[in-house]
């Protein structure tokens, strides 16, 4: 047990090393001047004549003056010891900059799968069950139409509808409930969309096999008794995958949302942070969001094992044959 769960950590740790130097490298060769971009947003200086600052003098100040192997070697060092450095920019601690932000991120998140998931289930499930067809065609059309909707117009649309128009619900921010609504209602609905899709195969392949289509019913189970007994928890599978990748899409990949509705998160500070070649601080994102991904996967795999006892003797096996 004790091998299995240390090669999963060192498995997690190259991971996240990974992304970070594949980052590291890959910014540094893009153009633009971090020392020119914190100028540019000081006020104090906002208005100097930059060609008479000594632009050497404050790249040494913040670490930039050195070698690309040592900003490298100075960067992993720092991450091993859970220093995500200083912003080039405002030189707050990255921490701090990711723990202000992080909050809303994860809020919004929890809220939006905690509502897409029994949804995507109730639309997967009227998408297959009903004998009415016309129920059946409108479940299976729906999650079909939102996901080709683009996410800005449809938060746009509820905007204009419940904030402008009815005036239900606040139009942006970040504080409170309320605010919350319109958002994670977009993120829900996209995500339910995701998850009806793949359910919806899913079960209609379950459906679809000689156990569930002949001898179940031969046996004397209703519909819904084969549908949750025997069909639910192998379609599970692939939504268990879209699951986990719908996690890291909410931590990483709520940017349009959260300009749309101008809320402060992860995302947001990611597009602020390489408008201005804040280096370090999209440096720390990208450990975070790696991180998260690295854990989110490894859920994942618990929940295959749990579904599967298959998995779970596959795994009892191999720890015993190391």
């Amino acid at each position: 047990m004790i091998r299995v769960v240390a090669a999963k950590l060192a498995r997690a740790a190259a991971v996240v090393l990974a992304a970070y130097s594949a980052s590291f490298f890959l910014l540094f060769v893009l153009p633009g001047d971090a020392v020119l971009a914190r100028i540019g947003t000081t006020d104090t200086l906002g208005s100097a004549d930059v060609a008479g600052l000594d632009l050497d003098l404050l790249r040494d100040e913040v670490g930039l003056s050195d070698s690309l192997w040592t900003q490298y070697a100075n960067g992993v060092t720092g991450l091993l010891r859970g220093d995500l450095g200083r912003s080039l920019v405002t030189e707050e601690p990255v921490t701090r900059l990711l723990a202000e932000v992080l909050p809303n991120t994860v809020t919004l998140a929890a809220v939006s799968l905690a509502a897409s998931v029994p949804l995507g289930f109730l639309l997967a499930v009227l998408a297959v069950t009903p004998r009415s067809r016309a129920v059946r065609s409108l479940a299976s059309l729906v999650p079909s139409a939102y996901v080709s909707l683009p996410v800005f117009w449809v938060g746009v649309l509820f905007v204009y509808l419940f904030s402008t128009t009815l005036g239900w619900f606040p139009s942006n921010g970040s504080r409170g409930a309320a605010s919350l609504v319109l958002p994670a209602a977009v993120l829900a609905l996209l995500g339910a969309a995701q998850f009806a899709q793949v359910l919806i195969s899913g079960l209609r392949t379950e459906l679809g096999t000689t156990y569930a289509a002949v001898t179940a019913p031969a046996k004397g189970a209703g519909r819904f008794h084969i549908l949750y007994r025997h069909c639910l928890r192998n379609a599970s599978f692939p939504f268990l995958a879209v699951f986990g990748l719908r996690i890291g899409q909410l931590l990483g990949g709520t940017v349009v949302v959260e300009v749309v509705f101008s809320r402060v998160g992860l995302g947001r500070l990611m597009v602020d942070s390489v408008k201005a070649v804040d280096l370090t601080v999209v440096l720390g994102l990208v450990v975070v969001l790696a991180a998260a991904y690295v854990v989110v996967n490894a859920l994942v795999d618990i929940g295959y094992a749990l579904l599967d006892p298959r998995l779970r003797r596959r795994a009892t096996t191999t720890e015993a044959r190391a």
